[in-house]
């Protein structure tokens, strides 16, 4: 079978994009995938490293934007519309599956015009503008989270969210138990890293030093590195500072505390590993989807939640400080925040799909 997954624009709809991939070419060596994206997202760089085709078309964004863009983005959908139809014939996939955002949207008209086999996967608790809209014309949705449920029309299944393979098999070493007594924070603000975190540890910096056995991981994104890098050198705190790193599942495994955004595929990561977790929701994510899915991993128990605006050195070293020094709150943050990990995500979703077209 052949399948089309529209992903682009964020690492969070591609990555799972791409575990569902490397599951549907698992399944059967006979199996076919590509990848429809555009020419200015992160898709570009991400997917074809991975093996797969990437074709591209137009397509843009919708909310967050001026009225005069909105009424241009709807020309752009139409031509992306006739470009996905071309697509089709031409490629003639079994099923077609969008992981969300404004990239899969002309993908799932055109595939709902032509009849073939449509599904979606959404990350978030709350779903994107382009889910709510295309789950009526999809003939399934499958979802991270069980409360996403509550907002989705037509066929809902739960499956979890895909963790990228690398992750999945480089973590049965990663993960191997431990025998320092270490307290290791791991930072990170996305690939492109996140400022305010950035700046917040800065100011965290000198209460850390009154910590034992601390060490600190921290990915900075490449823009704030030498800064970042010079305020580490004037401390006496154990430490890695790097602009970027493709072994995540290396100091997800070292970590026992982990600052970073509030992401789907960051959340699942943090879930797969079970890790507590320090939250800061991007405040500027679309539809506050950010802050939804922080405030589920609170409400089980596996993360503090810290607005943008109230991060601080002194409201991070609050928290760090009760984490350093009770292990068994740790454990116990660790253990409710895997409770939402479902396995082989991927998996159950490639399943969903060919019961649907066999």
């Amino acid at each position: 079978m052949k399948l089309l997954i529209a992903a682009g624009g964020t690492g969070g709809h591609i990555f799972p994009g791409l575990a569902v991939a490397e599951a549907f070419i698992t399944a059967d060596t006979a199996n076919e995938v590509f990848f429809v994206g555009t020419s200015h997202g992160m898709e570009g760089s991400i997917i074809p490293p991975y093996g797969f085709r990437l074709l591209t078309i137009d397509a843009r964004p919708f909310l967050g934007q001026s009225m005069v863009s909105k009424i241009a983005t709807i020309g752009t959908i139409m031509q992306g519309v006739a470009q996905c139809v071309r697509i089709l014939w031409k490629e003639k996939p079994d099923m077609v599956i969008g992981m969300g955002g404004f990239t899969c949207v002309p993908v799932m008209i055109a595939a709902f015009l032509l009849r073939i086999p449509r599904f979606l996967h959404e990350q978030n608790v709350i779903p994107g503008l382009a889910n709510q809209v295309l789950c009526r014309m999809a003939n399934k949705t499958f979802v991270s989270f069980t409360k996403t449920s509550e907002y989705l029309k037509g066929k809902v299944i739960h499956t979890g969210n895909p963790i990228r393979r690398k992750l999945r098999v480089a973590s049965v070493i990663a993960s191997l138990p431990r025998t320092d007594a270490l307290f290791n924070i791991f930072v990170f603000g996305g690939s492109r890293g996140a400022r305010s975190i950035n700046e917040a540890v800065l100011l965290l910096l000198p209460y850390l030093e009154s910590y034992k056995n601390t060490v600190i991981y921290h990915q900075t994104g490449r823009d704030d590195y030498e800064k970042v890098k010079g305020a580490y050198a004037a401390v006496k705190i154990p430490h890695e500072v790097f602009p970027f790193t493709n072994e995540m599942e290396r100091y997800y495994g070292l970590s026992d505390v982990v600052i970073s955004r509030a992401g789907a595929s960051t959340i699942f990561e943090l879930a797969y590993f079970k890790k507590a977790a320090v939250l800061v929701p991007y405040p500027f994510a679309a539809g506050g989807h950010q802050w939804k899915n922080a405030a589920c991993v609170e409400e089980i128990g596996g993360a503090y939640v810290i607005s943008n605006d109230e991060l601080t050195g002194e409201r991070l070293n609050t928290v760090l400080k009760e984490l350093h020094e009770r292990p068994d709150l740790r454990a116990k943050m660790a253990q409710n925040m895997g409770t939402i990990y479902v396995e082989n995500a991927e998996e159950l979703i490639v399943k969903g799909m060919a019961t649907h077209v066999s």
